[in-house]
């Protein structure tokens, strides 16, 4: 291996005590592996590099570049004093010195069997790139007068990514565009006020350096700016750093003069070029397809109908949470935003509801992985509809993860501030005309523009099956990164503003260009106008009819959870439809509810009493409905002859509560489901200590019986 890391394994403590000296390293001595990472880092960063060249011969400068000329192949000395015209003493003292402080490794040959094997020398891989480095700084013009996109266009990818992590980007190591990371450290060079916040943020050291930088017009030599009399070579390589890091600070070079620069790009830069936001587009309510009227309030009615159904049933919660087919053929006819032909529910959309229902304490998931209802729920539904709708809102805004696009969008996105996005969305929707169609496009194109910190932290990792380029320009990563930030944009409209009632959603009838209006309730959440009330139908809150139908005029959230719970949905709409049953009532008689609190909730809420025949039928469901409680028990059966008193008394004896039947057997009743194996534990230790025999197999001992 020719790789300097390698080479420094393959080094005694000693030699690595004397490779940390020169290059002013401190060792911790505990660990070898540790001490050879730290100096491997010293000796692949280019400002120690620097530091290490400029201490070094010009023989030995010379040997190197002889070397690096080699590209990796090991030389012997007599070789490199051939080539160099160097002296063969000479080239073995420099290169012994060059050795001695690992900038190069060596090897030994054997040539023959017949030879003694002799040392080679060669330029590990990582030294070849710095001395080639910095020998193409020493011809490079300065960086003192370079447009700031020249700038960095020449940075590694390393720093550029070392660089956008110090302005507080958070950056996945190797996994953004160049383009996209040249642009968060570009947005943050070009704008004095930022860079003034980063200096305010260095040590004091870094910004006394920084002052007398640029007091001397942005070049001062690096010797003057920390005299190595006064400055130590590892605090003056601290503070370069600290302020290189963000590519606040350069190098350059004049003759043998190392210089300490700061681009005028960056201390007078050039204000950016602001265009300003698009117009929006309105469009006529005459040229809207017009959307299928749902409820304002449908993702509330659809999170009880869920609620509902885990009560029920008590589903697992991954397959509940992360879409299941038989959970969607269950919820399909009863959800307000499936298709009323299809019975389609939109991609994500029970996913979503879950995920915000567990925010609020709805819904939670228990130990044994189940779906419960949370302990918040009880509170959530006895609200009105537009608390219980402000109350999701609030939890999805505040949601860590982009919850309403993953199942749509094939897209991994590190470190955006989804509840901020959220926020400058929702501000976005309240700015938009009351009771107006907009264009989509021109809404998102608007809000991209004028908001340009929306998901600034966002790092687009894929989208789909298209990686993104390791290398491309800062134009090319701005283009992708507004076509997929309007995409997420574009996905959240569509998926969560619409479900929770924000907004409606339709086509354009030429060109099908979709389009978007606020609700009243997006507006009140957007901090713009007062609470939206409900229409008030009905001279009644319900109406029961003869044929067993309820009609729904006035839905509240404890009106909708009462009547899930006794009757059948049929039908959703502006006023919805149900029907009694008796196997609706008869679900209802086994929860705990009784016919006479069904009976009066009906008739206050339908404001007169229930038909005769509708009632007379209740009862008779009623009567018809017999309770039959089933509990668990461990049955203890004595052998023949053997009284079944004694060992009820070493059960009682024990702390347990025994039962004898009439037939000798004894019964240990208990009610939770997994206390059965504790029981028969307990029951067979206390039987065991106290004298008995107990088997669990009746059949394996032949049949003995006591004389009375």
């Amino acid at each position: 291996m020719r790789n300097l890391l390698g080479r420094l394994l393959q080094r005694s403590p000693a030699d690595l005590e004397r490779i940390a000296s020169f290059w002013a390293v401190e060792l911790r001595g505990h660990d070898r592996h540790g001490d050879v990472s730290l100096l491997y880092r010293t000796m692949t960063d280019v400002w120690a590099v620097r530091d290490a060249w400029e201490r070094v011969s010009e023989p030995g400068k010379l040997l190197v570049r002889t070397l690096d000329g080699h590209d990796g192949t090991a030389i012997d000395a007599a070789t490199l004093a051939s080539e160099t015209g160097l002296d063969p003493t000479t080239t073995g003292r420099e290169i012994g010195v060059l050795n001695g402080i690992g900038i190069v490794a060596t090897e030994e040959r054997r040539p023959d069997d017949a030879k003694p094997a002799e040392t080679a020398y060669f330029l590990p891989r990582e030294m070849g790139m710095m001395i080639e480095r910095i020998a193409a700084e020493r011809v490079a013009p300065s960086p003192r007068g370079l447009p700031i996109d020249e700038l960095l266009a020449i940075v590694p990818y390393p720093e550029i990514e070392e660089a956008a992590t110090a302005w507080g980007a958070r950056v996945v190591p190797a996994m953004h565009a160049r383009g996209e990371l040249v642009g968060l450290v570009l947005e943050q060079l070009i704008r004095p006020d930022r860079v003034e916040r980063q200096i305010g943020a260095l040590s004091a050291p870094a910004r006394n350096a920084w002052a007398r930088i640029t007091t001397a017009g942005g070049v001062i030599a690096i010797d003057e700016l920390l005299p190595p009399r006064d400055v130590p070579l590892l605090t003056r390589r601290r503070i370069l750093r600290e302020l290189a890091a963000p590519l606040l600070l350069w190098h350059g070079y004049d003759g043998d003069r190392r210089l300490a620069i700061v681009p005028k790009a960056i201390l007078e830069p050039e204000p950016p070029k602001i265009e300003p936001p698009p117009e929006l587009r309105l469009v006529d309510a005459g040229d809207v397809e017009e959307p299928e009227w749902v409820f304002p309030h449908a993702a509330a009615w659809d999170l009880l109908t869920i609620l509902r159904d885990v009560a029920a049933t008590n589903p697992r919660w991954k397959p509940f949470s992360e879409a299941d087919p038989a959970i969607a053929r269950r919820l399909r006819r009863k959800l307000w935003l499936a298709d009323r032909e299809t019975l389609e529910i939109p991609t994500g959309y029970i996913e979503l509801l879950a995920r915000i229902g567990a925010l609020m304490g709805v819904l939670r998931e228990d130990t044994n992985e189940r779906t419960s209802v949370g302990e918040m729920a009880q509170s959530w539904r006895e609200s009105a509809f537009t608390t219980a709708s402000q109350r999701m809102v609030a939890a999805w805004t505040g949601a860590e993860e982009w919850i309403e696009g993953r199942a749509r969008v094939d897209a991994n996105l590190y470190g955006a501030s989804w509840p901020r996005v959220r926020e400058i969305l929702l501000r976005g929707l309240g700015e938009l005309e009351e009771d107006q169609w907009h264009d989509e496009a021109r809404f998102v194109e608007r809000l991209l523009r004028a908001e340009p910190e929306l998901l600034r932290q966002a790092q687009v990792a894929a989208v789909g099956s298209t990686r993104r380029a390791a290398l491309d320009t800062a134009a090319d990563a701005h283009e992708r990164r507004s076509r997929v930030m309007s995409l997420v944009v574009g996905t959240t409209l569509e998926t969560a503003c619409v479900w929770l009632g924000l907004i409606e959603r339709s086509y354009e009838r030429a060109g099908r260009a979709p389009v978007l209006r606020v609700t009243p309730f997006g507006r009140w959440m957007a901090g713009k106008r007062v609470e939206p009330q409900l229409a008030q139908l009905g001279n009644a809150p319900i109406a029961v009819g003869a044929n067993f139908q309820i009609l729904l005029y006035r839905p509240t959230p404890r009106r909708v959870w009462a009547l899930s719970a006794f009757a059948e949905l049929q039908s959703l709409d502006r006023v919805s439809t149900w029907t009694l049953t008796a196997e609706a009532l008869i679900r209802a008689l086994a929860t705990a509810n009784d016919l006479d609190q069904i009976t009066t909730l009906l008739e206050r809420q339908n404001a007169a009493p229930l038909p005769q025949n509708v009632s007379y039928t209740l009862a008779e469901w009623d009567r018809g409905y017999r309770r039959v409680w089933l509990r668990r028990s461990v049955v203890l059966v004595p052998e023949d002859g053997e009284k079944a008193e004694p060992i009820a008394a070493a059960l009682k004896e024990a702390g347990l509560e025994p039962e004898v039947l009439a037939d000798g057997r004894i019964l240990l009743i208990y009610d939770e489901p997994d206390a059965g194996e504790r029981l028969y534990t307990a029951a067979t230790r206390a039987l065991r200590e106290r004298g008995f025999a107990p088997l669990a197999d009746p059949q394996a001992l032949p049949v003995r019986r006591r004389d009375a």
